[in-house]
């Protein structure tokens, strides 16, 4: 992550081990942080869809995805080949993409990243069973950033230090409303 490193925003909300003034300092550099992270996203207007931009700007609280988990990450040459047998799989044709699908905290928007171009993929992703209880557990936070004048980057932090960061150049946003036909409760059991 370019901005949001795990030991800032740990730092920022007080879960670690600090003094009040040390406190106040992290959550001051924190905030410069969110500052010098959204002059780099007016650069990237451009650069991706209308909803993509309006998210990653403007997308928190209830409808971002902080708390948000993770539903798959898919990563390959063929994500949309169906392997049976009636077409190739075009070995010198495919181009490697990654899908990445969030439930938001509420379990009332679905988000799908789908990533062109793929040029990198680095992922971290453990089990930390304290916190998350054998799952990933939540998502602590996510960017997007510019890599260079043709590529982007996306990575997302979840609260147990894991964290997905993807190179490519160019993203498909979808987030799509879910009418819920179970109580808010039912998702705890």
């Amino acid at each position: 992550m370019k901005y949001f490193t795990k030991n800032l925003v740990a730092a920022a909300n007080d879960w670690i081990e600090q003094t009040g003034e040390e406190h106040r300092q992290a959550e001051k550099q924190f905030w410069s942080t969110v500052e010098d992270y959204h002059r780099e996203l007016e650069g990237l207007k451009s650069r991706v869809s209308r909803p993509a931009w309006n998210f990653f700007r403007h997308g928190f609280a209830r409808y971002g995805l902080h708390d948000a988990r993770l539903l798959s990450l898919r990563v390959g040459d063929g994500l949309d080949y169906v392997p049976d047998g009636t077409s190739p799989f075009r070995l010198n044709r495919q181009r490697t993409s990654a899908r990445i699908e969030f439930l938001n905290y509420e379990q009332d928007f679905h988000y799908l990243f789908e990533l062109r171009g793929v040029r990198r993929v680095q992922s971290d992703l453990f089990i930390d069973e304290e916190i998350s209880e054998g799952s990933i557990g939540d998502l602590f936070t996510y960017e997007l950033t510019a890599v260079d004048k043709e590529s982007l980057q996306l990575g997302f932090l979840f609260a147990v230090g894991a964290s997905i960061i993807i190179q490519f150049r160019r993203l498909v946003f979808r987030r799509r409303r879910i009418k819920r036909k179970y109580k808010e409760g039912e998702m705890y059991r």
